[in-house]
């Protein structure tokens, strides 16, 4: 018995096997079909049942309020991960969770239209400067551009995650998804893409200003800016330690990002001074894993956004009649 599908869906299956030599197994025969993702077969010890753990995958989108100190729901607490907001402040483009497919809507959440759909297993949306497209990657690596009133994606590259757009428009800084993972930049007028010199282990990034991008160390414990022009990477001064994820400000004047361990926090770090504020404790709040990490972003007030997680599991048993 085994499972098979992904984490939005997951069915469980028995291959009955053909004893003796020469023989192969018989058809596969599935024993259950939804509405849960179901994983994690065992069987019982007399045979006649398999325990599985069904899991109900819901997340409710929620900003932390920097007055009443407090998380309160945003979008109405839909479920959903990693919105990316127009440049000012209107619109917001978003994954549905767990479906992971994309998403777009006025800050109020009126005039949605879903812009990508199932199979395609969407990640990391960006919206344009302009405001008038998202790029976003799949979980095949595919990065693509579409247009935020829908139609035909435009793929930019078969081997790359995490895209983010220049100031500009012109440009997407990326993450190559194969060895040695460095990052690259495409120009959208041309279709071509350079390689960002000494890349190679960088983590994430982000385009910070005309002439600057950023991304953390492999080790998670720091963060780079490349400089365009002279081609080189520094430190940013001031930031160190078990480093989760993180999400510039819309202006770019500060950089929001989350630490790991026991007691996880949100952190606010300005560039103009190197000074770090400490925003809240993530320790009570059951954050939703998504890609095996866990994500933040900043809402057009500066403040930050997470999935608190809504879900359930629940083990069932599946009593068998065998022939």
């Amino acid at each position: 018995m085994y499972q098979s599908g992904n984490d939005s869906h997951s069915d469980i299956w028995l291959l009955p096997m053909q004893t003796g030599l020469f023989r192969r197994p018989g058809k596969p025969i599935r024993l259950t079909n939804g509405p849960l993702p179901y994983s994690l077969p065992i069987p019982s010890r007399n045979g006649k049942q398999i325990f599985v753990l069904g899991t109900k995958q819901r997340g409710e989108l929620v900003r932390y309020d920097m007055k009443s100190h407090a998380f309160v729901p945003f979008l109405a607490g839909i479920s959903a991960t990693d919105p990316t907001f127009s440049r000012d402040g209107k619109w917001v483009a978003y994954l549905s969770y767990p479906e992971h497919t994309v998403w777009r809507s006025r800050i109020d959440g009126t005039e949605r239209l879903q812009l990508t759909f199932l199979p395609m297993n969407a990640r990391f949306p960006a919206i344009s400067p302009d405001g008038t497209k998202v790029a976003f990657h799949t979980a095949k690596n595919e990065l693509f551009v579409v247009d935020m009133q829908g139609g035909q994606q435009q793929k930019i590259s078969d081997n790359a995650f995490f895209a983010s757009w220049s100031p500009d428009g012109n440009y997407l800084f990326y993450k190559v998804a194969s060895a040695p993972y460095g990052s690259q930049i495409a120009d959208l007028r041309t279709g071509k893409s350079s390689a960002v010199p000494s890349s190679d282990g960088t983590s994430g990034g982000y385009w910070l200003s005309e002439n600057s991008v950023m991304a953390h160390n492999a080790q998670g414990t720091k963060f780079l800016v490349f400089n365009l022009k002279k081609q080189q990477w520094a430190d940013i001064p001031g930031i160190s330690g078990d480093i989760g994820n993180f999400d510039p400000s819309s202006d770019n004047k500060y950089l929001y990002y989350t630490t790991e361990g026991a007691d996880p926090k949100v952190f606010r770090y300005r560039f103009a001074d190197h000074q770090i504020e400490t925003i809240t404790s993530l320790k009570d709040i059951h954050r939703v894993i998504n890609y095996q990490a866990t994500q933040i972003n900043v809402a057009p007030d500066g403040s930050p956004i997470f999935t608190r997680d809504t879900g359930y599991q629940e083990v069932f048993a599946l009593n068998l009649r065998w022939p």
